[in-house]
């Protein structure tokens, strides 16, 4: 018996892996990275895996997580067997990329994809919430919702940003352009399930971080969609299913009571 334990931006791709599965899937927010100290995101993730031990003597718990700055590091199982896989970041379970440092080797790229568009905090949304701009975006988003019955579209809940205050757009563009000055590109990942209005986003995305760059350090950035492949995820969710090899080569296992030790292993 087997749960998955995931960050929510990967919700689309479990979702359709898995539609033959019988596996308990539970998406936790994406908003859980953006705590300014790892231990609240891992005390977050483990809060779930206590639960879910709590209810049913699980053989494998899968984690749809990488190292993702340490949050993921002491984690640890009572009874079931820990699997996460070896990657640094979410980039590779959607790019098929294989290599453990994901996307910190192409750190002047921004990612998006369908998750990060309906579940991710990113520099544009903040600049609209900054700016209280919300609304155009928030009703393309509640109509998408309408006509796909899903409620996992959640980016244009204010709680997400209710710490913030209004700012005028000068002070907003700058507090966008420290956060955006170091990137080259915007990529937005295709893994057949994009609707519409996500690469109406992206566009809008680009268009937004493109025209700030330029006018602050001279030079803006580039964009593409790219075609990705799922092939790890899937790899995770069928986890059982693997030879012993394939399960080693692709995932970092811990036995129950064990910590999850990903770092001494993510730099080799």
């Amino acid at each position: 018996m087997e749960a998955i334990i995931a960050c929510e931006v990967l919700y689309e791709e479990i979702l359709t892996l898995s539609a033959d599965k019988e596996i308990n899937i539970e998406f936790l927010p994406q908003g859980i990275h953006d705590l300014p100290n790892q231990e609240e995101m891992r005390a977050v993730i483990q809060a779930k895996i206590d639960e879910l031990e709590a209810q049913k003597n699980y053989d494998y718990l899968l984690l749809g997580y990488g190292f993702c700055s340490g949050g993921v590091e002491g984690l640890s199982t009572k009874r079931a067997t820990l699997v996460i896989p070896f990657v640094h970041d979410c980039i590779p379970l959607l790019l098929g990329d294989q290599e453990a440092q994901g996307n910190i080797e192409n750190s002047n790229t921004f990612y998006l994809s369908r998750g990060w568009i309906d579940c991710g905090g990113d520099v544009f949304k903040e600049h609209l919430f900054l700016t209280d701009n919300t609304e155009v975006w928030l009703n393309k988003f509640l109509e998408h919702q309408q006509q796909e019955n899903s409620t996992r579209v959640s980016w244009h809940q204010k709680e997400r940003y209710q710490h913030q205050k209004t700012y005028p757009e000068e002070t907003a563009k700058y507090i966008s352009f420290e956060c955006l000055k170091g990137y080259q590109s915007i990529t937005l990942i295709d893994n057949d399930n994009l609707a519409p209005i996500h690469h109406q986003y992206a566009e809008a995305k680009y268009n937004f971080t493109d025209q700030l760059l330029n006018e602050e350090r001279g030079s803006g950035v580039d964009y593409k969609v790219i075609a990705g492949k799922t092939e790890l995820l899937e790899k995770l969710i069928c986890f059982t299913e693997l030879s012993t090899a394939e399960q080693e080569k692709h995932f970092l296992i811990s036995s129950p009571g064990e910590k999850l030790e990903f770092e001494k292993h993510i730099w080799e």
